[in-house]
């Protein structure tokens, strides 16, 4: 978790829930080590300006991330109060491999 002009970027996070489209997007929600070290989930807000790759850098829909894949996101230091909260995404890089270890994305 890093924070770098108002950006905030979580690597090596694991997609929990992919809820799906919404008429302004796309929500996929993330679980990652926050600042203090402790897992924290995040829905982030898909639209169309954001950027979604595979770890080529090959364009990926947001129908295509699914539970369990790592991740590497930037989104919006501003999140709403909801839990999980959420924040707008900047850009979701899809990694290759599994969910984050150490982590159990099923609450287990």
């Amino acid at each position: 978790m890093a924070y770098i002009n108002g950006i905030q970027y979580a690597t090596n996070a694991a997609v929990v829930a992919n809820p799906g489209r919404r008429e302004s997007g796309c929500d996929i929600e993330i679980r990652y080590l926050n600042d203090q070290g402790r897992q924290q989930n995040l829905i982030l807000r898909v639209t169309d300006s954001t950027v979604l790759r595979d770890v080529d850098g090959n364009r990926v829909s947001c129908a295509s991330f699914t539970a369990g894949q790592r991740v590497n996101a930037a989104f919006t230091a501003a999140q709403s109060n909801s839990t999980p909260p959420m924040a707008r995404a900047y850009s979701i890089i899809r990694q290759s491999g599994g969910g984050m270890v150490g982590i159990s994305i099923d609450g287990a």
